[in-house]
């Protein structure tokens, strides 16, 4: 598992509206280059993403959880959920004057422990696109 966290000074409102509008994203995101697809949970969505490597890949996740200013959580899987599933979330939480995002990828399947060290290399990207996401919701659109 990697679990980021992010402080932004801003209401929960404000952050999910920046993490849910997906056509902006090319706007601002340096390692989720694009989302297409609503915002519902069970819709497979389109997302282009910069790996490890800094080669750009797509692939369909299904949305599994939407709660509107708490929970964005989607589930990429790799040919079957018993071969490789990346589990991606990102969590809003009240944090004083403003909201904690907690940012996560938690892999399972039999692929998961071969490529530990591969998939870990994704945390220093996750933390680049919280300091992304916080900039956008405190920059002036």
């Amino acid at each position: 598992m990697i679990l980021t966290e992010i402080f932004v000074p801003r209401p929960r409102d404000q952050v999910w509206d920046v993490l849910t509008d997906f056509a902006a994203y090319p706007l601002w995101s340096p390692t989720i280059l694009r989302v297409s697809g609503p915002a519902k949970a069970g819709v497979r969505l389109v997302v282009r993403i910069v790996g490890p490597g800094g080669r750009a890949v797509t692939f369909r996740p299904r949305l599994v959880a939407v709660e509107p200013g708490r929970l964005l959580r989607w589930d990429a899987v790799v040919l079957h959920s018993r071969v490789l599933s990346g589990l991606h979330e990102f969590r809003l939480d009240d944090d004083g004057d403003g909201t904690r995002v907690v940012h996560s990828d938690t892999y399972s399947g039999v692929l998961a422990r071969p490529l530990r060290g591969l998939l870990a290399a994704n945390e220093p990207l996750m933390r680049r696109q919280n300091l992304a996401l916080r900039e956008r919701v405190l920059s002036p659109r």
